[in-house]
């Protein structure tokens, strides 16, 4: 469970189960695989990582097609620049058949705020690395980012047009940022140019 990046900072990283990335051997994971596909018959995986390693991705990819195990998986991921046209080729002759990735605001203004770690056109790179791969690929999109103005949004939906246009992304999603308090921006609002209300009383 968790994320290994852990500084996201619209993300609750504070949290224990966020912030303490607990991952597990390929070897061990692959087990499993085989353990619940006789147990359940079912070969669909979900893994459910805030944000899952490239490396861990590849051990697993690596393990499952050296056992010749047969499955369909997807997963969460950070657009980083790791993930290559031929590690995403493998990932898809190992089963892989979607990724869901937060591109967030596609502006890298804001992402480097966000301490997200990519940039645009890195997301652009990756994502189309995946689409080739006939992976299909999901965006995390968010909107009313502390300093984001409407002409940052309208820039955001123009590149994401394009990325749909150019087969890089085959699905995304706009959300309303909401401000958490385990968050980076909740904890230190001050430091992305805002100021919280106090909670109601009794809360």
């Amino acid at each position: 469970h968790g994320c290994y990046w852990k500084k996201c900072s619209f993300c609750d990283v504070s949290l224990d189960y966020i912030g303490r990335y607990d991952g597990a051997p390929a070897a061990l994971l692959v087990d499993r695989i085989e353990a619940i596909i006789a147990e359940t018959g079912q070969t669909g995986f979900h893994f459910v990582d805030e944000a899952a390693p490239p490396k861990a991705l590849k051990a697993l990819a690596q393990e499952l097609l050296r056992r010749g195990v047969t499955i369909s998986w997807w997963g969460n991921i950070r657009f980083e620049k790791t993930f290559t046209p031929e590690l995403a080729q493998l990932l898809a002759d190992s089963g892989c058949i979607a990724m869901s990735g937060g591109l967030e605001v596609a502006s890298d203004r804001l992402l480097a705020l966000m301490k997200k770690g990519v940039s645009v056109d890195q997301v652009a790179r990756v994502t189309k690395g995946f689409a080739d791969a006939g992976i299909l690929v999901h965006a995390y999109l968010m909107y009313g980012f502390p300093t984001q103005t409407v002409q940052d949004t309208v820039d955001a939906l123009e590149y994401v047009r394009q990325l749909f246009a150019e087969g890089c992304i085959h699905s995304g999603f706009f959300h309303r940022f909401a401000c958490t308090v385990h968050s980076p921006v909740g904890l230190h609002p001050q430091d992305y140019g805002i100021t919280l209300l106090p909670l109601p009383e009794g809360r």
